[in-house]
């Protein structure tokens, strides 16, 4: 029998079937962990559970669909298909590896790290989501011959979609709204893994968050600072060192109770240690721009905070020289008004070695940089400390003491206890670390006043409810990611001129603190006044001597 060849017209898509099946294999495919979690959230029973989830299915198929023909054109659509389908099959890897969040945050922390810290993301894994998930799909949907219509023909069609698209979502919210506004606002968090629509949103929200914050003047705020009454009096030179540290959680402080040593040098200094701070956010991205604002983070706004002046413009603009010694990702624009050096770009430093530096490079040239300034100075000191997934690459080979270790970035296929190991060993650099500082403080001449203050900007899941990294969002966040560490260390000459009663603050141990003190705190510590100044969030207002 004789088969014809087949016309090669018949084998023509259209636009809008192209975008359909497109958007059934990105709801079918892609979003394995959203019907997860709406199946473990409504645990169906009967057969109107199930027709609900029907609902959720066409929902979604018709509010993808529409996002499609909003978005593609005859000359854009390959562009969006491409961004679209890697997007997907990238946040899709994420999603199921480390269980966590895509929003507006996600997006900024991924656009604003460094390429040494997205490397510690690749794996063959991702490789793999990356292939079958993002190339492979595409290449074959581009293979597919899609027949686009005239400019009238595609505007009537693009309408009928629009307008069919709206009847639908009005029908199924109008039929099921209460049990959609019940499951929106007990499971905030399910918009944000649903594929793609999670990471196109965010990224929209992004930008238009920066443009926003782009065409804001600077409110120069700190025009009212002075220096206090401490100072009618002269002093010697006066020193103070903050230490940010990254990704380290409280209850990995041996400081604080944990079972393993991991603060063996820092519990042999006279330290005051508060052992109940929490984090204004989840990610280095809001925590550290919000914990330098004037702002709380119940009222924080990122363009509000991106565009006023900080702590660090009210210590300067009262006659401090202030310098940010950088071996993360930057400051996130918080030290643009500041002297900045950045140490991830050293080389021929054994430090520096394995492509990134150790915590260690921060002190480079310290002492002789802080002798040789004849004027009082704030030093800021943003660690690498214990960022993930590579916990086994932030600390030297001798500082592995805990072991066996997770030396891989695919956390999900170590063993929990190897997990924790790794991140231990970070804590214990850290202690080592923030130990050198104070040594070289105290080696510092005998009339220097000097004082280091240590804070992380967040804390780290390590695999606890099958959550891994950080970032989550915070109304949902465990402890594991809000609960920081927060110590202080004073020379006996810096607590004599500033009045600071030490054994005052070592009753206040166990108060609740949060990032929200940094600000008034430190403008009490240097005794700064200024309008913005208050008091009550101020930790040594009630420990002056």
């Amino acid at each position: 029998m004789l088969i014809s060849p087949i016309n090669k017209s018949t084998a023509n898509l259209k636009p809008w079937q192209l975008h359909l099946i497109a958007s059934l294999f990105l709801l079918l495919i892609y979003n394995f962990p959203f019907w997860s979690e709406i199946k473990s959230i409504l645990n169906p029973q009967g057969i109107s559970d199930w027709l609900f989830m029907g609902s959720i299915l066409v929902l979604l198929l018709t509010l993808i669909n529409l996002l499609f023909h909003l978005l593609c054109y005859r000359l854009t659509y390959k562009i969006i298909y491409i961004f679209v389908f890697i997007g997907s099959s990238m946040s899709l890897y994420f999603i199921q590896q480390y269980n966590i969040i895509i929003d507006r945050d996600m997006v900024q922390n991924v656009i604003e790290t460094n390429p040494s810290e997205a490397f510690d993301f690749v794996n063959s894994t991702l490789f793999i989501y990356l292939f079958f998930l993002g190339i492979l799909p595409l290449v074959i949907l581009f293979k597919l011959r899609v027949k686009f219509s005239s400019f009238k023909l595609e505007l009537m069609t693009r309408l009928k979609v629009l307008a069919s698209s709206l009847v639908i979502i009005v029908i199924v919210l109008y039929v099921s709204y209460p049990t959609y506004a019940s499951l929106a606002r007990g499971n905030r968090h399910i918009s944000h893994i649903i594929v793609p629509s999670n990471f196109i949103f965010a990224s929209i929200s992004y930008t238009q968050q920066k443009f926003k914050s782009a065409g804001m003047p600077l409110a120069k705020i700190s025009q009212d600072v002075k220096l206090g009454q401490l100072w009618q009096k002269k002093k010697e030179k006066t020193v103070v060192i903050l230490v940010l540290g990254e990704t380290a959680r409280a209850d990995h402080f041996s400081l604080n109770g944990y079972d393993k040593i991991t603060n063996p040098k820092l519990a042999q200094q006279n330290i005051i240690n508060f052992e109940q701070t929490t984090s204004c956010g989840t990610s280095t991205a809001i925590s550290l721009p919000c914990m330098f604002s004037h702002l709380d983070r119940d009222n924080f706004s990122k363009n509000t905070a991106n565009n006023s002046e900080n702590i660090l413009d009210f210590i300067a603009n009262s006659g401090f020289s202030v310098q940010w010694r950088d071996n993360n990702t930057g400051c996130k624009g918080i030290c643009e008004r500041v002297d900045f050096i950045d140490l991830t770009k050293e080389k021929n430093n054994p430090l520096c070695e394995t492509g990134e530096c150790f915590d260690k490079i921060l002190l480079k040239d310290l002492t002789q940089q802080i002798i040789d300034n004849p004027n009082n100075q704030v030093i800021v000191m943003h660690q690498k400390g214990s960022h993930g997934p590579s916990y086994y690459l932030r600390y030297p080979k001798e500082f592995e003491q805990f072991t066996p270790v997770c030396a891989s970035n695919k956390l999900q296929n170590c063993d929990p206890k190897d997990i924790n190991n790794a991140y231990d060993n970070t804590i214990l650099y850290t202690d080592h670390v923030v130990n050198q500082v104070i040594e070289e403080l105290k080696q510092l001449p005998s009339d220097y006043n000097t004082a280091l203050m240590y804070i992380s900007d967040h804390g780290e899941s390590l695999g606890e409810n099958n959550i891994y990294l950080h970032g989550t969002p915070y109304f949902m966040a465990p402890d594991t990611q809000t609960h920081v560490p927060f110590l202080m260390w004073f020379s006996n000459r810096f607590s004599e001129n500033f009045k600071i009663n030490t054994d005052c603050l070592s009753q206040k141990t166990e108060e609740p603190f949060s990032h929200d003190n940094l600000f008034h705190s430190m403008l009490g510590l240097l005794d700064l006044e200024t309008s913005y100044y208050q008091p009550e969030k101020d930790i040594f207002a009630t420990c002056r001597r």
